[in-house]
């Protein structure tokens, strides 16, 4: 099983996708035939599998923290995995292996809150809410008391649960699942702003797809699943300066976001020239000139302008040069790979996107370069 999961891993690299993972010793429904295994095994298990993870890390959007209970769900384990001890266990064996390679995703505000002995976020813990928006408390979510799920935290309250679920939102990373149809927090205006106060990263449609064929009905399923994760725009580009060979421009991007969530990870840029479709010229632009972590999600987002100053290569010749941009991955195995550029969610003065897939780059202007004699 082990070497059949590290071939699987290894096989994604080519396709563009970041794994969100889950161990789960089965797949429900809840009762005594969704059995998860003693702690000792479950520590076991985990001391077997972070190898593997950790050789894949450059792939892991996060991880669930898993193992326990149904679905890995940390509730009705068969195994009295449900207290704070068992639940101990596999944290602190996960932040062992994984602290600072992506963040760990806990299921219930309680069992975070429990384990941290906060209200304040910690780095590298964000949350799974796997009953997203599908009842008034989310399946426990946002419950100071839960027994079945490990917890009973009499002296909070939902409302601070609710307000430390948005900070752990804007700070860490929260994905979501439904789980059930429930109409008054799907309409297409309440999961908007549902949405927006927790910042989802990643939403599950499956196994319920009823949501998603309300969402259908209603008519905003395609512009709510484009606002999942990050949604950057550009809006303006502005292009000053002497535009010849061995010149000096100034660039200004004004970008805004208009996703649920945000850019996570520091992301490299490359300012790309593309002259008679082929590239003239790259030059980095420098992290603190454009951050894009720096672009936060809102329901009403302001606009952020990204300002840097480039010289043009001297091999250039008369004609127009398209500048382009490459947000390129992080990570150092996956950097190189085009399916994992960052798209800009625009298109031109034509209505064409303009991020290209096969090559990763956005087109953001073009300009015309003029040879000067003395």
């Amino acid at each position: 099983m082990l070497k059949d999961m590290n071939e699987r891993l290894a096989a994604l690299y080519s396709t563009g996708m970041r794994l969100l993972l889950r161990f789960t010793y089965n797949f429900g429904p809840i009762g005594p035939g969704a059995m998860d295994a003693a702690i000792d095994v479950i520590a076991k298990n985990i001391d077997q599998v972070a190898p593997i993870v950790r050789r894949h890390k450059d792939l892991i959007f996060a991880l669930e923290a898993g193992f326990i209970g149904t679905w890995g769900e940390w509730h009705d384990s068969t195994n009295g995995n449900d207290t704070a001890a068992a639940q101990k266990i596999v944290l602190d064996k996960e932040r062992f292996y994984f602290d600072g390679l992506f963040p760990i995703l806990v299921r219930d505000v309680g069992q975070l809150v429990q384990y941290t002995g906060t209200l304040s976020p910690q780095p590298g813990l964000g949350m799974h809410d796997d009953y997203y928006a599908s009842n008034s408390s989310d399946a426990s979510t946002w419950s100071p008391c839960a027994k079945r799920s490990g917890f009973c935290l009499s002296g909070y309250t939902t409302e601070q649960f609710q307000t430390y679920g948005a900070n752990v939102a804007e700070k860490i990373m929260f994905a979501g699942e439904f789980g059930a149809l429930y109409p008054s927090m799907q309409s297409c205006s309440a999961l908007d702003q549902y949405s927006y106060t927790y910042h989802a990263q990643s939403i599950t449609l499956h196994p319920y797809p009823a949501v998603g064929t309300e969402l259908q009905n209603e008519g905003c399923v395609k512009s709510f699943y484009n606002k999942v994760g990050t949604r950057i725009i550009l809006q303006t580009v502005k292009v000053i300066g002497d535009a010849r060979p061995g010149g000096r421009l100034y660039v200004a991007l004004t970008m805004v976001n208009d996703g649920y969530g945000r850019v996570i990870r520091e992301r490299p840029v490359d300012l790309i020239l593309l002259q008679d479709g082929q590239e003239a010229g790259r030059i980095e632009v420098p992290i603190e000139k454009m951050d894009l972590r720096t672009l936060a999600s809102s329901r009403n987002p302001l606009s952020s302008t990204f300002a840097f100053r480039v010289g043009l290569p001297e091999k250039l010749h008369r004609g127009p040069i398209t500048m382009a941009l490459l947000i390129k991955d992080p990570a150092p195995s996956l950097r190189p790979r085009t399916a994992y550029a960052l798209p800009l969610n625009s298109v031109d003065k034509d209505g064409q996107a303009i991020f290209s897939a096969a090559k990763g780059l956005n087109r953001i202007v073009t300009v015309n370069i003029e040879h000067h004699s003395e």
